[in-house]
């Protein structure tokens, strides 16, 4: 024997259903923290200065054969010659790409530093656009490749983030095994001021950009959201204790005009990061005469 619905039935049972669909997509979108084990360990080779130059150089010379790969974009190595007492590695931010942190490269090369400063993937390319591409779990590769690569060119290693870089430099402090004892954030994106972005859009920021299900939108006609996602990501896997091993002295410049990055949380994290680990904290601000945004290299 069989039970005919009525036209209302039916209406209701679909739209009890349609219900339930969007309420546990708002539940995931809004709740899902974020965080997984593959983002909260590094995978580092450590290398003698021989094979670092030797495999820093390959990494060049392979940017060089992509055609896609702005000439002025490829990754860029400055040494003495021979292992030095201090090498920095410097990370550029979201969109950005080597050729932006020359000026500060060439700094510390004459500092003494041997100074690599590695491109983000999908960053520095014809189409800049295709930053957007970048997941957190490629950043996490990228930063474990990375660190390897400048682990031989010093005794001591620094590292030093300018905008997203400084969220992937908080991020090696802390998973870095102890290779990096000094740290230097340049206006860290951890997330966006609350005048770009209400805090209770973050969640939406981190899993409907984030995995990449909706099409792309460009802040400012250049940063990708599901590039500035990504880099939320990686802040969300953030040990829950900001403990950093071997740190010794972290430094953080926020210029006084800058109103993109959530100041407060850049402060809070690195300060906090710095208490954990028993490592110095210098802190400063640009003076307001300079009228320094968020471009500090610049």
């Amino acid at each position: 024997m069989s039970v005919a619905l009525s036209s209302k039935k039916i209406i209701l049972i679909v739209m009890c259903v349609i219900f339930v669909l969007i309420a546990g997509f708002a539940a995931w979108a809004f709740l899902w923290p974020s965080r997984s084990a593959d983002l909260q360990k590094a995978n580092i080779q450590r290398r003698d200065y021989g094979q670092s130059v030797a495999d820093i150089q390959k990494v060049i010379a392979d940017d060089t054969a992509n055609s896609e790969v702005r000439p002025d974009c490829r990754p860029i190595l400055k040494t003495h010659g021979k292992k030095t007492a201090r090498a920095v590695m410097i990370l550029h931010g979201v969109s950005a790409e080597p050729s932006g942190m020359v000026e500060l490269a060439d700094w510390f090369y004459q500092a003494g530093y041997n100074v690599y400063v590695p491109r983000v993937p999908h960053h520095g390319m014809k189409d800049n656009k295709l930053h957007g591409q970048v997941r957190a779990s490629e950043l996490v590769k990228f930063m474990g490749d990375s660190a390897g690569l400048v682990s031989g060119l010093g005794d001591e290693l620094g590292v030093i983030g300018h905008s997203g870089g400084g969220t992937l430099a908080t991020w090696l402090a802390q998973y870095g095994d102890g290779l990096f004892s000094r740290v230097l954030l340049l206006a860290p994106y951890y997330e966006p001021d609350a005048s770009k972005a209400p805090k209770w859009q973050m969640a939406l920021l981190r899993n409907v950009y984030g995995n990449h299900l909706l099409p792309d939108q460009f802040f400012d006609g250049n940063l990708s959201y599901r590039a500035l996602a990504n880099y939320v990501i990686i802040k969300q896997n953030y040990r829950n204790d900001l403990k950093a091993e071997g740190l010794k002295h972290l430094g953080l410049i926020i210029g006084s005009e800058d109103d993109l990055i959530d100041k407060t949380m850049a402060l809070n994290i690195a300060e906090g990061m710095a208490k954990a680990s028993g490592a110095k904290f210098t802190y400063e601000t640009t003076p307001a005469y300079i009228g320094a945004g968020h471009e500090l290299i610049s």
